[in-house]
């Protein structure tokens, strides 16, 4: 396989910086950060290095490239060790954690952000997915003292609010899979445990001691984005890492009951040309929260995965 794609070093990091626009020493308020990040807030106030509109164009434009390249390949064709060594330094050179978090966020976020056509969905999810999955699977796999998402790599260069966020990026295409349910939740329980003792065990999640039924509500993913409410406040009016940590992890953890229920997401199943049962079609109605799919895309999603075939990116119906 030869790797040619416009994913540089420079393009890896402007990625990282757009993702993560905080100054990564300081203290964030994650009230503020989390509206940003999952409902389109603004920055106020938290300290950022947001990245130029100069920047962001180039960004755009190269990361398009890269992934339109990309899906010119073939999944067949990808070989991830050697997508690895081609874009990415060795991990043992320092720089190789903030580049791994590039690359990640390239195959993970950029798709759902830059693919807009009727058609893309299917690429977000069935194709770049699976390459994002498969990357996060190979620097798992890295020796402890090589891993690029562990706090040892990164502790003694950002604040452990900055990493709150490096850690949900890493483990974001995790929870994304729908075969990897119970590695999602052993990835939020490290993450949980590593503030909790950061604070000296002075801070527990509260969602450990929610019941069950509300812990594990079947419709807690859809519900928790419809309210559109972060973390609890202090007296300052920011939401502190602990707080903010504790209410990512329960936002991923929602994802699980319905991956145990239907061992799949059903609002994913016509942008993959799945039929949905019964049950899940009862569970999309009640959720009231993702919005389907056109007839017209759907049928072509269906007979483009029945044909074995993809539409390009971008492709009209």
């Amino acid at each position: 396989m030869s790797v040619k794609t416009p994913a540089s070093p420079d393009i890896l990091s402007l990625i990282v910086a757009q993702k993560l626009p905080w100054d990564s020493r300081a203290a964030i308020d994650f009230s503020e950060a989390i509206d940003w990040t999952f409902f389109g807030g603004a920055l106020r106030d938290t300290p950022c290095q947001t990245i130029t509109a100069e920047e962001e164009a180039f960004l755009h434009q190269n990361t398009l490239s890269a992934l339109k390249t990309l899906a010119s390949m073939g999944l067949t064709n990808i070989s991830m060790p050697e997508l690895l060594e081609t874009l990415l330094p060795i991990p043992a050179d320092p720089s190789f954690p903030k580049q791994a978090l590039g690359l990640q966020l390239v195959l993970d976020q950029a798709p759902r952000e830059l693919l807009d056509g009727p058609l893309d969905d299917r690429w977000v999810y069935g194709y770049f997915g699976e390459l994002s999955v498969e990357l996060a699977q190979q620097l798992q796999a890295l020796p402890a003292d090589q891993s690029p998402h562990s706090w040892a790599r990164w502790k003694d260069d950002v604040s452990l609010d900055y990493f709150v966020w490096v850690r949900l990026w890493f483990m974001a295409p995790i929870v994304h899979h729908e075969a990897l349910a119970h590695q999602a939740i052993a990835l939020t329980e490290e993450l949980r445990v590593l503030v909790e003792s950061d604070c000296g065990g002075s801070v527990r999640d509260p969602y450990r001691d929610l019941p069950d039924e509300a812990r594990w509500d079947l419709y807690g993913f859809p519900r928790m984005l419809k309210a559109r409410q972060g973390p609890p406040k202090g007296d300052d009016g920011k939401s502190s890492v602990a707080a903010g940590c504790f209410w990512i992890c329960a936002l991923l953890d929602v994802h699980y009951p319905i991956l145990e229920k239907y061992g799949r997401y059903p609002y994913r199943n016509s942008v993959l040309g799945r039929a949905s049962t019964l049950e899940e079609e009862s569970w999309l109605q009640k959720a009231v929260f993702f919005k389907p799919s056109a007839p017209e895309v759907v049928k072509r999603i269906r007979e483009d995965v029945e044909a074995r075939r993809w539409s390009p990116i971008g492709a009209e119906l």
